[in-house]
């Protein structure tokens, strides 16, 4: 049997304490409160908490001494601060003595539960084997016991087309948050990317993908994962994705519901409840912002259910599972409801659904310039600029690969004025190559000038159209100063160096690694 994860919150505000309680309730945890420091100091060496939340400032007990004792007796137990009088001493010291986070008052429940919920997970993954999926766009991950991570996506807008091929990560090679993780080919010819959620080397492939192209159709997480990997830069890439809630409301809160089992399957956090009170009081936290309604034994409730729920929760998503009835449905429509499906519902159905809900595909993506320069020659040779930390950076683009008016040259530039950055931008009329010896003396002069030097190049790399490649060097100029020389090579499409236009994920993607380099201390 599955035990709840154990909670303890130490605040002198009894409003906290039941704020705490409520949130972490509804999220499934064992929660104790107490309002006294020396009390709850106590309770904290003699339970078995997974994790304690305290107050700083307490009236009648000094909250740091308090992070210090239980640091001293129960070390790997995970401390949150929460404190309305927050410090860069009092976050210095608790950064210190090892704390979770340091969150001020007010706080937004999710803003709370998220941090506690990311080490219980680990835990518990660790002891049961039982992942809690991280999503990203179409892509997710999950935590194995060894600390690797396990990688997979599925696939948004199939219709009536299948898979033909997949082309997978190579072992060994090193991929990047939002960059292509696996590449298929429909039946009709057309491609679809799936990004990767996380950075860092592969390790292992599903060779069974190459063969059983059906897993990623179906979207079983357990068949459909695309590789294992070591990452990176496990705390920002947790941070860059969500965790995927459902609240289940139908006629029984029975977790054999068809719907909740497969938002489970699939990856989900899934709740199930069976009456509209209890609805509302999960839905008031603002944790869970999707309510799937299964209305095929609700009758004409279902509607006046979902009235209620829109009058309480105008933000929410509100999903509708029903057998054909064209009354019911009509009155459904008259309120706002995100999606009415009629059982049964198809596997392509649900992904589709599924992706819409969680994702904002029809964001306006902007990939050109809307005001064109009629002066400027189109290609960016060079960008050179002081990033806040007062390091001069230059950055030698080869092969056409930034445009001035659309794609990652524009987006590049675009945040770079935004950002304010003192900048230079030099354009060129001509196609370069870092093998003329003009461009191998403009970097060599550059090196005197600049304490980081970044060359943007294509390369056929034999991988997936806009996958790169890395590669860092040291090197001292005439102050005898070390600086850094970052090599990136960008796989074409197609292995023709000339084509380097991506989709808009994988060009917003390559400007964030490259804006990375630019502005790091």
């Amino acid at each position: 049997m599955k035990t709840s994860p154990y909670i303890l919150v130490i605040d002198d505000e009894n409003h906290i304490c039941e704020s705490c309680d409520r949130i972490f309730s509804n999220a499934g945890y064992k929660v104790d409160t107490n309002i006294n420091g020396t009390n709850g100091f106590r309770q904290a060496l003699t339970n078995p908490y997974d994790a304690i939340i305290l107050d700083l400032n307490l009236v009648e007990s000094d909250g740091m001494k308090l992070l210090y004792g239980i640091r001293r007796r129960k070390p790997d137990v995970p401390v949150v601060i929460i404190t309305g009088y927050p410090s860069e001493d009092s976050r210095r010291m608790s950064t210190t003595l090892g704390v979770l986070d340091y969150i001020t008052k007010p706080f937004e429940p999710a803003e709370l539960l998220e941090p506690i919920e990311r080490v219980i997970t680990r835990k518990s993954e660790a002891i049961t084997g039982e992942p809690k999926y991280h999503f990203c766009h179409s892509s997710w991950f999950y935590q194995l016991e060894n600390g690797l991570i396990r990688v997979g996506g599925y696939l948004p807008d199939l219709s009536n087309h299948y898979v033909k091929s997949i082309m997978l990560p190579k072992v060994g090679s090193v991929i990047y948050r939002g960059l292509p993780l696996a590449e298929v080919t429909l039946n009709n010819g057309t491609k679809q990317i799936i990004p990767s959620s996380i950075s860092g080397k592969v390790m292992l492939i599903n060779k069974q993908l190459r063969d059983h192209f059906y897993n990623l159709e179906k979207n079983i997480q357990n068949k459909s994962w695309i590789a294992v990997v070591e990452p990176d830069h496990l705390e920002q890439d947790l941070k860059s994705s969500e965790t995927r809630r459902i609240l289940v409301f139908a006629d029984k809160s029975s977790e054999e519901n068809e719907f909740f089992k497969k938002f489970v399957h699939r990856g989900y956090i899934a709740k199930i409840t069976n009456n509209i009170d209890n609805t509302l009081k999960i839905l008031s936290d603002g944790v869970i912002r999707v309510v799937a309604l299964d209305a095929r034994k609700f009758g004409n409730s279902g509607p006046a259910y979902v009235k209620r729920l829109n009058q309480e929760f105008p933000d929410i998503k509100i999903i509708v599972f029903n057998e054909s009835n064209v009354n019911l449905e009509k009155l459904y429509r008259e309120n706002n409801i995100f999606y009415y499906g009629v059982n049964p519902i198809s596997n392509t159905e649900m992904v589709d659904l599924l992706h819409c809900t969680f994702t904002d595909d029809n964001r306006k993506i902007v990939l050109k310039n809307p005001r064109i320069s009629r002066f400027l020659p189109d290609t960016i040779s060079k960008i050179s600029i002081t990033n806040r930390s007062g390091t001069k950076v230059t950055l030698f683009a080869y092969d056409e690969i930034l445009q001035n008016n659309s794609g990652l040259g524009y987006l590049l530039t675009k945040e770079l004025l935004d950002m304010s950055f003192p900048l230079e931008v030099h354009h060129s009329r001509f196609r370069k190559s870092i093998e003329e010896v003009t461009e191998s003396q403009n970097i060599a002069t550059e090196k005197e000038k600049n304490e980081r030097i970044i060359i943007l190049q294509t390369k056929n790399l034999d991988r997936i159209p806009g996958c790169i490649s890395k590669d860092m060097q040291e090197y001292t100029n005439q102050n005898s100063s070390l600086n850094l020389l970052i090599n990136i090579f960008i796989q074409p499409a197609s292995g023709d160096a000339r084509n380097v236009e991506f989709d808009a994920n994988t060009t917003i993607a390559l400007k964030e690694i490259i804006m990375t380099e630019m502005v790091s201390e």
